[in-house]
């Protein structure tokens, strides 16, 4: 006679660090005023200096000043960005006994620990649910703007930079970063492309996330597919300013409205909303030799 199986505790989850996430966990804004869920606009300033000197020095040794310099003029941008968006969703199914009075605690458990990888795809890909409607997003080749305010521009055209191996691609990225902006910025890296910037040495664990040489944070996403401006590929990777994040409460629906009486199945759903965005640079590389 089969004896009876002793109920123990779930194996304890540990969710995978570096993600989108866990990498830029300050960048997560507080949800305050809850009409950020239609949507946001927001002024990005793209910074930038020069150069010039006075008319009237005198240049030491020769006694005579300089050409008169040149006029000066401007140095940054000021644009309106748009950021839309999007819903990720759990849904847990089961029959109504025994389901009943842990079936919210489990759909939250399942959101959780799902909505990281989800949220890194839509922010890659743009598509949610089927369509192309995350803006902006990283495999973007177009500008888009929006339809209802057309100075709002929702989504850049990645700028493609070039390099031969892991380490000049990486570098030439990261060049062109800097180029456009000067504070800390953000390279986006599937996954799978974490052992060969690890293999030369490009990734730094510093104060809980990874950084490269240049101090640029390294988001490693499960989500990243790893696909071009134009859709394919398997190797790029992304370098964009520093993004916000907003993100709802979780929200779960009713138990008594989700049940299917004519097959007493309990369908639990559980959504979080986000809208996500960047300042100014938006740059990719494809990185055609995995060796170095």
């Amino acid at each position: 006679m089969a004896k009876p199986l002793l109920f123990v505790d779930r194996p304890t989850f540990a969710p995978l660090p570096h993600g989108l996430l866990d990498a830029l966990a300050s960048a997560i804004r507080s949800p305050g005023n809850p009409h950020w869920e239609n949507g946001v606009r927001y002024e990005t300033l793209c910074a930038s200096s020069d150069t010039t000197y006075d008319e009237c020095l005198v240049v030491s040794g020769t006694g005579a000043a300089p050409a008169p310099p040149p006029a000066k003029s401007e140095t940054a941008e000021l644009e309106w960005r748009g950021a839309l968006p999007f819903t990720v969703y759990a849904e847990v199914d089961c029959s109504v006994p025994g389901f009943w009075d842990h079936a919210e605690e489990s759909v939250r458990r399942t959101i959780t620990q799902s909505e990281q990888r989800e949220v890194e795809r839509a922010l890659w890909t743009g598509v949610a649910g089927g369509a192309l409607v995350v803006h902006p997003h990283l495999a973007s080749n177009a500008e888009v703007f929006d339809e209802g305010t057309p100075d709002i521009l929702l989504d850049t055209a990645a700028t493609i930079v070039t390099g031969v191996g892991v380490t000049g691609s990486l570098g030439e990225l990261e060049d062109a970063l800097a180029g456009c902006y000067d504070g800390v910025g953000v390279i986006h890296v599937p996954r799978r492309l974490a052992p060969a910037l690890a293999n030369i040495n490009a990734l730094s664990y510093v104060d809980g996330r990874y950084v490269t040489s240049n101090g640029n944070v390294v988001v490693l996403g499960s989500g990243y597919p790893g696909t071009g401006p134009d859709g394919t590929g398997t190797t790029w990777i992304y370098a964009t300013g520093m993004p916000f994040i907003y993100r709802s409460v979780v929200r779960v629906f009713r138990p008594r409205d989700s049940i299917d009486r004519a097959t007493n199945t309990l369908y639990t759903i559980a959504e979080l909303t986000y809208v996500i965005g960047w300042d100014c640079c938006h740059l990719a590389t494809q990185i055609t030799d995995l060796g170095g």
